[in-house]
């Protein structure tokens, strides 16, 4: 097996007291999990994808084109979503749709967000 490679993160905010600073670097792996929770139901293209995202996480996430094409790129690349070519309105449209690998992954980030949700409750209770 090859080398596993993590996703460079896109750079945040340099002010850690901001809350710009903290939603961007949250954003950086929500969007993956909310990718695929996107595309479990149906498969989906960029725009309406990224208005998907922001409506499944109560508006927290708003992808932009470079939080989401990269995100997809990444997800595409590690076989846990996959992507056509269709015509649409005489323009081409990649879309996406998710993998039995990407099902599989996206059930194992559920249990480990739940693992977490707990100790963010208590640990934002000051």
């Amino acid at each position: 097996m090859g080398e596993v490679s993590i996703p460079r993160p896109m750079s945040a905010p340099a002010n850690p007291t901001s809350p710009q600073y903290w939603r961007a670097l949250i954003n950086q792996s929500a969007i993956r999990f909310f990718i695929l929770r996107a595309l479990w139901d149906k498969e989906s293209y960029g725009y309406i994808l990224s208005r998907e995202i922001e409506e499944l996480s109560w508006g927290f996430c708003t992808p932009t084109e470079s939080t989401l094409y990269p995100a997809l790129n990444d997800l595409e690349k590690r076989g846990l979503i996959h992507s056509t070519q269709v015509s649409a309105n005489s323009r081409i449209r990649k879309v996406y749709h998710i993998t039995e690998q990407g099902k599989l992954a996206f059930r194992t980030a559920v249990k480990t967000w739940g693992e977490i949700t707990p100790a963010l409750r208590k640990a934002t209770t000051l």
